[in-house]
């Protein structure tokens, strides 16, 4: 029986408002001396990035870096945050790494925490992030800090210090651009072409043409699911294939498999 699929094109528009997003930035990070703590380090993929650990003293320890690096889905990044710390008043940071996955200008949706690791010592911590699957493509922005921990009274990272530490926000953030794109692969060619199965009172029969060889499965299947017959053809070249097979008892809708190599394919037919 022929078969017919039919594929709907379907357009995604998104709003101005969605891919102008605008990001909070944090302004409680005061510095209460020239030894607060920062980071001094910062690498993914492209960046890579040395600075000194507060680079606007004595004002808001925020610095946008202006820096971009092109993320794919599905892929995961090697990371390393260095970072100082003040022993006198806290001698481990806590560290995060947030992405604004949906482009709606928050960092503290879920799924958007790629990195969170508390009460390190430093200076450095190389680790790992995985983009997922889900997010929208497009420039978007990430977000780095090295804060102080509870050891020192505070309260953990949160990307827009909403609410605000009660004893301030003692570390550093850094913004970037993380450009989502698509996955990059080489598309699958179907390598079973044509396949089709009949069934008579005689015998089932199955058409297929091969454009790699291998070894082939043939497996029939009921309408719940339950296997009737089956058969396996080692060493089959390239090219049309017939193979008949037992017939089946009784009449009824039935799903005809064809596994090449481990890859799966399926044909429904009558009797």
């Amino acid at each position: 029986m022929a078969m017919t699929r039919t594929f709907l094109s379907v357009a995604w528009v998104f709003t101005a408002a969605a891919i102008n997003a605008q990001w909070c930035v944090p302004t409680t990070a005061i510095p209460y001396a020239a030894s607060m703590p920062g980071i001094t380090h910062f690498a993914c993929n492209t960046i890579d990035r040395t600075s000194t650990d507060i680079e606007n003293y004595p004002n808001n320890s925020y610095v946008n870096t202006g820096l971009t690096t092109e993320l794919e889905k599905g892929a995961t990044y090697a990371v390393t945050i260095g970072f100082t710390i003040d022993n006198i008043i806290s001698p481990h940071m806590n560290l995060r790494i947030w992405i604004d996955m949906n482009h709606d200008g928050q960092l503290d949706d879920v799924g958007e925490t790629l990195l969170s690791v508390d009460h390190l010592a430093g200076p450095v911590y190389t680790g790992q992030i995985t983009i997922p699957n889900t997010a929208m493509t497009g420039p978007t922005r990430m977000r780095v800090t090295a804060k102080m921990c509870s050891h020192g009274g505070h309260t953990l990272p949160s990307p827009c210090d909403l609410p605000a530490d009660p004893f301030g926000y003692h570390g550093e953030l850094e913004d970037y651009t993380a450009d989502i794109v698509d996955a990059v692969g080489i598309p699958e060619i179907d390598v079973v072409t044509g396949l089709s199965a009949s069934a008579t009172e005689l015998n089932t029969t199955f058409h297929f043409s091969l454009l790699e060889a291998g070894d082939v499965r043939l497996e029939v299947l009921d309408a719940r699911g339950r296997l009737l017959l089956s058969n396996t053809a080692m060493g089959n070249t390239q090219g049309e294939q017939v193979i008949v097979m037992p017939a089946l008892a009784e009449q009824g809708v039935y799903i005809g498999r064809l596994w090449l190599n481990g890859r799966p394919h399926a044909v429904r037919f009558f009797r």
